[in-house]
C-alpha cells in the first residue's frame, strides 16, 4: 500500500524541539525519569567539581575507564546520575548560576540502569564519518547542539537509545528535544555511522568551521613556534589572520578541510604580513 504524506513525513522527521524557559520546569516535569548529565571535564571550570561540592550526585564514572580510550583518562568525559532529592535545588542554581562555558555538558532523562547508560555511551565514544574512525565527543555541548536537531529516525534509536528527551542550552534559549515517531530504542552491536546528512550537517557549522581554525592555529605553532610567536602579537592576532585567510579560501570554493602551511605563508607574503626576514625567504621557497 503507498504511503501517504503524512507517513511519509514521519518516517523522515528529525528530533522533536520544543523551548523551555527553565532547568527548573524540565528537572522536575517528570518525576518518575531517572536524571543523567553528560559532562565535559575540559570545560573550564570543571562542572564535575560543582556536582560534588552541592552533593547532587548519586553515581558518576569517566567514561573512558576501561575502554580503548582509556589513556585519555584525564580529560573523560564523565556521566552523572543526579540524586532524584537534590533535582529541586539543582534546577534553582541551574537557573541562577549557569556554567559560563559553552562546552560544559548536557542532560537527559531515562527510565534504564545505570548500568546500560555507561555501556551505551562508552560504545558511542566512537563513531565512522565517512571512511574514518573518529572520537565522537557528542558530550561537548557545542558539537552536540548542532547536531541534536537534526538527528534523524535511526539516530534516536541508535546513538539516543536510553534517552527519552534531552535539554541543551542554546545560547540564550535551553531546548528539550525528544524522539521523533517510528524511532524506538534499538541495541546494535555495529559501529555507528555519521549519516550523510549529519556529516554535511556537521561540515557546514559554524562550530566546525571554528575547530578547522583552532586546529591550524595549533599546527602552525607546532611546524612554526619562530614565525607564529609575532605574528601572535597581540595575542589572537594570528588566529583572526587565519579566519580571514580561510574566509577568503572559502569564497574560492577551497576545501578548509584540506589546507596547508605553504597557502597560509603565501597568504602572508601577499598580504605583507610576514616579518622582513622571513618574507624574502618565503617567496622562495612556496
Amino acid at each position: 500500500m503507498p504511503q501517504t504524506l503524512i507517513q511519509q513525513q514521519m518516517l523522515t522527521q528529525t528530533s522533536i524541539s520544543t523551548p523551555c524557559s527553565t532547568w527548573l520546569s524540565w528537572l522536575t516535569a517528570t518525576p518518575q525519569n531517572d536524571v543523567y548529565f553528560l559532562i565535559n571535564t575540559l570545560s573550564n571550570p570543571n562542572p564535575i567539581k560543582r556536582f560534588y561540592a552541592h552533593d547532587w550526585i548519586e553515581e558518576a564514572f569517566p567514561i573512558y575507564h576501561g575502554t580503548a580510550l582509556a589513556h585519555l583518562a584525564e580529560v573523560s568525559p564523565w556521566l552523572v546520575k543526579v540524586k532524584r532529592s537534590q533535582l529541586f535545588h539543582l534546577g534553582k542554581m541551574l537557573d541562577r548560576e549557569p556554567f559560563s562555558d559553552p562546552s560544559w555538558g548536557w542532560a537527559y532523562q531515562s527510565q534504564l540502569d545505570w548500568r546500560t547508560q555507561i555501556t551505551h555511551w562508552q560504545k558511542y565514544q566512537f563513531a565512522w564519518m565517512g571512511e574514518e574512525k573518529i572520537i565522537f565527543r557528542f558530550f561537548d555541548a557545542r558539537i552536540a547542539r548542532t547536531l541534536l536537531p537534526k538527528l534523524g529516525r535511526g539516530d534516536w534509536a541508535l546513538l539516543m537509545m536510553p534517552v527519552e528527551d534531552c535539554f541543551i542550552e542554546e545560547h540564550e534559549t535551553k531546548v528539550i528535544y525528544s524522539r521523533p515517531p517510528y524511532a524506538e530504542p534499538f541495541i546494535s552491536p555495529a559501529d555507528y555511522i555519521l549519516s550523510e546528512a549529519l556529516i554535511k550537517v556537521w561540515r557546514n557549522s559554524e562550530q566546525a568551521y571554528l575547530n578547522v581554525i583552532d586546529n591550524f592555529y595549533i599546527q602552525f605553532w607546532e611546524n612554526h613556534p619562530t614565525l607564529a610567536d609575532p605574528l601572535d602579537e597581540p595575542e589572537g592576532r594570528l588566529t583572526g589572520l587565519i579566519r580571514d585567510w580561510m574566509d577568503e579560501c572559502q569564497q574560492k570554493r577551497l576545501d578548509t578541510a584540506y589546507l596547508f602551511d605553504d597557502l597560509f605563508l603565501r597568504y602572508l607574503d601577499e598580504k605583507g604580513y610576514l616579518p622582513d626576514m622571513t618574507r624574502s625567504a618565503n617567496a622562495v621557497s612556496v
